[in-house]
């Protein structure tokens, strides 16, 4: 198969090979970053990685000078500056070490150079180095990695040395221009090609900080958009559904539980998207290059090549790294999967109810009650909240089944803010279904460990606008209590007082036409 395809494989390792040379070259240049820059964002990491490129060119630029000032033999100055430049602006690289910005690192290198440009050109009096390439480089990068505004501290001492500065002293001093000899003429032209080079790396840069952080950019937004829109008409189909069936209480609780299995749908398809970045597939896929490269002699190139010996140990444990990578994806999406699954349960379970109100139908009540208590079932989950659901062998009952549903979205609510109000590291919430005495009447109890009710408070708990909330409003209680009073039943409430928890019982006839007495609403 290797023989047969070898075109499309060469095809495929030589277009992988450049992508793999710029990673290469980028992560060399973030080995001289701090660590908070290497986390920065991608136009502040560009710029340090500009200024570890200059820096480095620099020294690489100053080599090549060297040389080239001993061959035209030029004046000391030269020589000095040559030397003396490359070793001021190594400076910059530990400031790059230590710091959490680019910037000063990057004010130090520009203002290295641009001073031994000036103290040069007026040591030596050269007016051909005073108008050279080089200046503009300096410029260049003065506002690339400063900034247009931060770049005029570097760039109008050039504009007036070169502009008005020496002008005036050549004027002043009498002196004339330097000649220019044949050697001279030689270390400005190389100089001049080794600034246009520079300049282009610091373009090259630049735009591909920039096409990686817009591409970013457009990915967020893409994907924002996509949230947002799929958001938004879950929101319209629940509330068209809602305002239907006048269930605003079922909606919310959808809304609550959708958005918060959301935010693991997120997670996970972060995860999924962050492991197959780094996937190690292209290390196969450098492998299998080699392979190719040493296919005319194969044998000899595994049994005698150092790097051929290494080889099968390398691909052996490559394999076990994708085998783990592949077992850690299908982990994430199995969990992405199972949040897909709950939030189609919840949206189907609140579809089973959307219903027109007021109609009376025989309502298995535990299946209610789960229902209920799958819309709180993420809260309680980050919450710590511990249920312990208790349902003794009861019949369906004729009820509303909007009604009943909303007294219970209400009751667990305010169990829930209860039990995180209190700060307990034990919280319990209790429901339990059974018949009273005589099995006339059907009992639901939600109890939680929460704060409790103070006696004070109890005669009034189911006054319209009384509430003992900071943000309450005072009606839910109130509005469930006269929804079991329409259901011919009726809401009850006891506690022993403040810190030791609550119970609310709702009480509903079974055969939904006995009318159960008032009594207490408060016991």
């Amino acid at each position: 198969m290797l023989s047969t395809s070898s075109g499309g494989i060469g095809l495929a390792a030589s277009g992988a090979r450049a992508p793999r040379r710029e990673s290469a070259l980028v992560t060399w240049l973030d080995g001289f970053l701090s660590e908070e820059l290497r986390q920065a964002p991608l136009e502040e990491r560009g710029r340090g990685r500009v200024v570890a490129g200059a820096v480095c060119s620099s020294i690489l630029m100053a080599a090549v000078i060297l040389v080239a000032i001993h061959l035209a033999k030029l004046p000391g100055g030269y020589l000095v500056a040559a030397i003396g430049t490359p070793v001021g602006c190594a400076g910059a690289l530990l400031v790059l070490r230590k710091a959490s910005s680019a910037r000063p690192a990057a004010l130090l290198f520009c203002s290295i150079m641009a001073s031994a440009f000036i103290l040069l050109c007026l040591y030596e009096d050269d007016s051909y180095l005073a108008t050279h390439v080089i200046g503009m480089m300096i410029t260049v990068l003065a506002v690339y990695l400063l900034g247009p505004r931060r770049g005029l501290v570097i760039f109008v001492p050039l504009l007036l040395f070169i502009g008005v500065i020496l002008p005036i002293y050549r004027g002043s001093s009498g002196y004339e221009p330097r000649p220019l000899t044949e050697g001279h003429a030689w270390v400005l032209h190389i100089l001049a090609a080794l600034s246009l080079l520079a300049s282009w790396a610091i373009g090259w840069l630049y735009t591909s900080a920039r096409d990686a952080t817009q591409a970013e950019l457009e990915q967020d937004i893409q994907a924002r958009r996509e949230a947002e829109a799929k958001l938004g008409e879950l929101h319209r189909t629940l509330l068209s559904v809602s305002h239907q069936a006048g269930m605003a209480e079922i909606a919310t609780g959808v809304l609550h539980n959708v958005g918060n299995t959301l935010n693991s749908v997120n997670v996970s398809v972060g995860l999924v998207i962050e492991r197959l970045r780094s996937s190690r597939l292209s290390k196969l896929a450098l492998a299998t290059e080699l392979m190719h490269q040493q296919s005319a002699d194969l044998g000899t190139f595994l049994s005698a090549d150092p790097r051929g010996k290494l080889l099968p140990e390398y691909l052996s444990t490559l394999s076990a790294e994708l085998i783990a990578e592949r077992e850690a994806l299908v982990t994430e999406m199995q969990r992405l999967s199972e949040s897909v699954d709950h939030i189609k349960a919840v949206v189907s379970m609140q579809q089973r109810h959307a219903k027109l109100g007021g109609m009376v139908e025989q309502v298995p009540v535990p299946q209610l009650i789960s229902d209920a208590m799958r819309l709180h079932a993420t809260s309680f989950e980050r919450l710590g909240i511990e249920v312990q659901c208790e349902y003794a062998e009861v019949p369906p009952i004729l009820v509303d089944r909007h009604k009943l549903l909303q007294i219970l979205l209400n009751l667990v609510s305010n169990a829930q803010h209860s039990l995180v109000q209190s700060g307990t590291p034990d919280k319990r919430l209790a429901i339990r279904v059974g018949l009273r005495a005589g099995g006339e009447a059907l009992r639901i109890e939600v109890a939680d460990n929460g704060v409790g009710i103070a006696p004070e408070h109890l005669p009034r708990l189911f006054t319209q606008g009384f509430t003992t909330k900071k943000t309450g409003h005072g009606f839910g209680l109130h509005i469930s209590a006269l929804a079991a009073a329409e259901m011919k039943g009726r809401l009850t409430v006891a506690s022993a007082g403040p810190g030791q928890g609550a119970t609310f019982a709702i009480e509903l006839p079974v055969d939904g036409e006995t009318t159960l007495p008032p009594g207490p609403s408060v016991e």
